[in-house]
């Protein structure tokens, strides 16, 4: 049963104990569900955020096992009791544009995005693109959903299958259009994962906004991805 929307700009707070102290945390809680046709939260995330003295509180502790189930195949992403997520997954190019993990209604989709990447249990693709289900399912509007999702896709964390051969340095990865362009001959920042200068993911962004702005939110994933890799 889907709860009652907060009203714009504005998220209540409950009250989450903080084992670590008698001082309790806030987190913001939100409907479940808004897109059940995009899968399914299995409870409002329990939390808790770590206290390191001297050291902003950026790192949270689950506190309670949490669910998202795709709707389409009923893949099931745990983040299971005792999971530290500290929003690592997501490119701190996207906090610039639509705020912390922690923050926002993408908080839910943070949780689990975060913990696959950790285990890298499955493969990026289907990880990231995971991330993009839960954002609709967590209340993201379409259009910065796909967004959010192109810029997990293009800049976030990437790793190899199991059986998958090892991808020279400078040479394209995955299907989509900014991989084609990722800098030729550049040192991967990680393995699996093309280096992008932050200049270059923020201009991308920019250019994905835009393209949005013109042509509504039910453009295809593949189009804003080619307009924005275009030469300026």
């Amino acid at each position: 049963m889907r709860g009652k929307k907060p009203a714009a700009g504005f998220l209540p707070l409950l009250w989450v104990p903080n084992a670590a102290g008698p001082a309790a945390r806030l987190f913001p809680p939100m409907p479940l569900t808004e897109d059940p046709t995009a899968g399914v939260f299995s409870d409002t995330p329990k939390i808790e955020f770590i206290d390191t003295p001297g050291v902003p509180n950026r790192n949270v502790r689950v506190i309670a096992d949490f669910t998202f189930t795709e709707a389409a195949n009923g893949t099931v992403w745990n983040a299971p009791v005792g999971s530290i997520i500290d929003g690592a997954s997501i490119p701190r190019v996207l906090w610039t544009l639509v705020g912390s993990p922690f923050t926002g209604d993408y908080v839910y989709a943070s949780i689990v995005h975060d913990v696959a990447c950790d285990t890298r249990a499955r493969p990026w693709r289907d990880t990231h693109y995971m991330f993009y289900l839960a954002c609709l399912a967590g209340g993201t509007r379409r259009g910065r959903a796909k967004l959010m999702y192109l810029a997990v896709r293009n800049f976030g964390p990437r790793w190899p299958a199991p059986d998958a051969p090892v991808v020279p340095a400078g040479q394209p990865v995955g299907q989509l259009a900014f991989s084609l362009v990722a800098l030729a001959g550049e040192k991967p920042a990680a393995p699996f994962s093309p280096f992008v200068p932050y200049a270059a993911q923020l201009r991308y962004l920019h250019r994905a906004q835009a393209y949005l702005a013109t042509h509504g939110e039910n453009v295809s994933l593949e189009a804003i991805d080619i307009y924005a890799c275009r030469p300026i």
